[in-house]
């Protein structure tokens, strides 16, 4: 459940919080004003909290016309802050420090970034059980860090109902990833950052914890094999109502595309750039990329092109289609994605493989092999799959690479395996049959 700003929530009770303006800190005694709303419905703290915002709206206008006196000025202060409150104002409870941070700085955060850090705040209060922020050192953070180390990932989905004991004193856990248990250690290493920045405490104790992982990048996900990848071929699904459940997996070993990146691609998205079709990956609309280095133009494999994707893609043309995946639905914690990777990942483990380190992922990681092995250049590799340039000569200063070069790297990925199903126009279509509601273009 997500709170409207100034809201948070403590021991079931509903409370106003809202940080002090710069411009306005010689007038308070405190950073932040937290004030209870006396309600734990969240219906009656809603409208509690319109009248709160404007009275603290009407105070700081005041206090900045510059024309009150010292004892108008405190008065107007005390009106939002009595007293007799103001030791609740400055608390240093851990969840109180959280409700700040949150309020500060949710403004910056996608709603997927919302969704890690709070689910990762309620892991840090689980296991530090709400604790003054000033009595978390060096020493509870360790230990912090030794009871994630021993805990499954996606702990509240996997163990509902129970809480961090609960889940330790079962047998027979899976615990998570180092990569995993780091972010959660980022997560708290920025709170407690926080708090030193306020002045809420003197030193972050959290600082330099991270886990090494020892091994190396290319051990973390697996290519899949060539046997792999047959399996993959002859158990795709060609299915006219889903056809991304064929193309997608296609897409991804023959461009090094992500899967969201696939999943969310319009019409228009596929481009004739220099006489030369391309993917052109954006975010557009409501597109998204992971980073600005993931905007791009990729050409589109021969391979593509031979087994019949220009003709899927004219046919959504001429049925006024504006997306390539019709059957995919959007959600704002993770756009398009989701349902065609649920679904993946129960293909990838009933035909191919019970390897957990090979995912659809490790498609990408194909493709980026592949050219390597090729000989190609790494920058020609990062430009192909989105990353940045380490290189500061062709990285700042260079211009992106044209598409012809980009599709002469491409051209290289061949991996000596035929379709064992026709995929042509006739065989691989899309009768769609869409609604104005499922036109993402009005809905987003």
């Amino acid at each position: 459940m997500f709170l409207p700003k100034h809201l948070i929530c403590y021991n079931g009770y509903y409370y106003y919080l809202a940080k002090v303006p710069v411009d306005l800190r010689q007038h308070f005694s405190c950073t932040f004003i937290k004030k209870s709303l006396r309600t734990k419905k969240l219906a009656d703290a809603k409208t509690l909290l319109v009248a709160m915002q404007y009275r603290v709206y009407k105070a700081f206008t005041a206090l900045r016309t510059g024309m009150l006196s010292d004892d108008l000025s405190r008065q107007v202060v005390q009106d939002i802050i009595p007293i007799r409150n103001k030791i609740d104002t400055v608390g240093s409870k851990l969840s109180t420090v959280i409700g700040q941070y949150e309020a500060e700085k949710e403004s910056g955060w996608t709603y997927k970034t919302k969704l890690e850090v709070t689910g990762c705040h309620r892991l840090v209060l689980d296991i530090l059980e709400d604790a003054d922020i000033k009595s978390i050192n060096r020493q509870v953070v360790l230990a912090f860090r030794d009871k994630l180390m021993r805990l499954p990932a996606n702990m509240y989905k996997c163990y509902p109902g129970k809480n961090v004991n609960d889940v330790l004193a079962l047998a027979d856990i899976k615990p998570m990833s180092i990569n995993s248990v780091n972010k959660h250690i980022l997560r708290l290493n920025a709170l407690m950052s926080y708090a030193a920045k306020e002045g809420i405490i003197a030193t972050n104790p959290a600082q330099g914890l991270m886990l090494t992982d020892k091994r190396r990048d290319d051990e973390l996900r697996k290519t899949y094999s060539a046997e792999d990848l047959e399996k993959i071929l002859i158990n795709l699904p060609v299915d006219p109502e889903r056809p991304e459940r064929f193309w997608i997996p296609i897409v991804a070993m023959y461009s090094g595309l992500r899967l969201d990146e696939i999943c969310q691609l319009y019409v228009d998205d596929i481009q004739l750039v220099d006489g030369i079709w391309c993917f052109n990956v954006n975010d557009e609309c409501d597109k998204k990329v992971k980073a600005e280095s993931s905007k791009r133009i990729v050409p589109i494999h021969p391979e593509l092109i031979s087994k019949g994707f220009l003709c899927y893609v004219d046919r959504l043309i001429s049925q006024k289609a504006p997306r390539l995946w019709m059957a995919l639905s959007w959600r704002k914690e993770d756009g398009y994605s989701n349902g065609f990777g649920n679904w993946y990942r129960r293909f990838n483990r009933q035909y191919v493989t019970d390897d957990p380190k090979k995912v659809f992922h490790s498609l990408r990681h194909m493709v980026a092999d592949t050219l390597k092995q090729a000989g190609v250049q790494e920058v020609i590799i990062e430009e192909i799959l989105g990353h940045t340039h380490k290189s500061i000569s062709t990285g700042r200063y260079g211009k992106r690479y044209q598409p012809k070069v980009l599709l002469e790297a491409l051209k290289l990925i061949n991996y000596h395996n035929d379709l064992t199903k026709d995929t042509g126009p006739e065989h691989i279509t899309c009768t769609i049959e869409y609604t104005q509601e499922q036109n993402p273009i009005s809905d987003h």
